[in-house]
C-alpha cells in the first residue's frame, strides 16, 4: 500500500539492536532475507532496506537473500545496490573494516525460486547456531519452503512485521479512508500474505517468530523520513542510492 514506506529497514533496526547486546567474540549472526524488492512495482522501501543492511554486512554473516519477486526485476533491483556498494567498498576501504567482498555479496543472491529452496536448505540445517530469517514482504515464499522442510523450523528465529494485526481492537486508530475501501481486519496485514498459514499450522507452534506489530508507522509517519533520507545521501554511492529508490514514486 502507498502509505507505507520502510518496512524492512524496521525489521532490520530491531534485529541489529538485539543483536547489540551480544558480545564481540561471539560469532556474527547468520542471516537469510526474503524480500518482495522490486523496481517500480511496489513500495521501494526494500531497496532502502538491502542498504541499510550492507551497511552493517561487517557485523552479519549473509547466508543468503531471496528477492522473491523476480518477475518485478527483483534481482535487478539488488544488482543495483551491489553497483552502489561496490563503490564505497572501494572508496571508504571496507575491506578493512571485514565487510564481505562486492562478489560474495552478488553471489548470495537467490536467482529463482530453486536456487532459494537450496539456500534455504543449506543455512538451516546448522545446528550449531540459529539462523535468522528477516522477511521484508510477502511470507509466501518463505512459508513454501518451510512447509517443504518442517523439520528444519527449530533451527531458524523468524522475525516478520505484523501489520495491523490488531487493528479490530483499534478501531478508533482506522483512517476513513481505510474504513471505506479495506477488507475485514485478518486481512489489514498487507506486509504478510502467507503469514496465516504458516501461523496457524500446528507444526510451527513452537517456532521461534518474533513479529513487530503497528512500530512501523514510525519509519514513514511524519517528516523525519524524508529527513532522514536526506541526511543519509550524504554518505557515499549506497547513501545516495537510498534517496533515488524513491524518485519514480511521488508518494513516498
Amino acid at each position: 500500500m502507498k502509505h507505507i514506506l520502510i518496512t524492512g529497514l524496521l525489521i532490520l533496526s530491531g534485529f541489529l539492536a538485539m543483536l547489540s547486546c551480544q558480545q564481540k567474540n561471539e560469532t556474527r549472526p547468520r542471516i537469510l532475507v526474503f524480500t518482495d524488492i522490486n523496481i517500480d512495482s511496489g513500495d521501494p522501501d526494500d531497496r532502502q532496506s538491502l542498504i541499510h543492511l550492507l551497511w552493517y554486512a561487517n557485523q552479519l554473516d549473509i547466508q543468503g537473500i531471496v528477492p522473491d519477486r523476480w518477475d518485478a526485476r527483483g534481482l535487478e533491483a539488488c544488482q543495483q545496490v551491489v553497483t552502489a556498494y561496490e563503490k564505497d567498498y572501494a572508496e571508504f576501504q571496507f575491506g578493512k573494516k571485514s565487510y564481505p567482498a562486492p562478489t560474495a555479496v552478488r553471489n548470495s543472491f537467490a536467482v529463482d525460486f530453486n536456487d532459494a529452496v537450496t539456500r534455504f536448505q543449506k543455512a538451516a540445517s546448522e545446528e550449531k547456531s540459529p539462523l535468522y530469517v528477516l522477511i521484508w514482504g510477502s511470507m509466501v515464499s518463505f512459508g513454501e519452503i518451510l512447509r517443504t522442510n518442517p523439520e528444519l523450523s527449530k533451527n531458524i528465529r523468524v522475525i516478520t512485521i505484523g501489520t495491523d494485526l490488531m487493528m479490530e481492537a483499534n478501531r478508533a486508530y482506522l483512517p476513513e479512508s481505510w474504513e471505506k475501501t479495506e477488507k475485514p481486519c485478518e486481512q489489514y496485514n498487507w506486509n504478510g500474505h502467507g503469514r496465516n498459514q504458516i501461523f496457524n499450522d500446528a507444526r510451527f507452534k513452537t517456532m521461534w517468530w518474533l513479529e513487530i506489530n503497528w512500530t512501523y508507522e514510525g519509519m514513514f509517519t511524519g517528516e523525519e523520513p524524508a529527513e532522514m533520507f536526506e541526511k543519509l545521501s550524504v554518505y557515499g554511492a549506497l547513501g545516495k542510492h537510498i534517496k533515488e529508490v524513491v524518485k519514480n514514486e511521488s508518494w513516498a
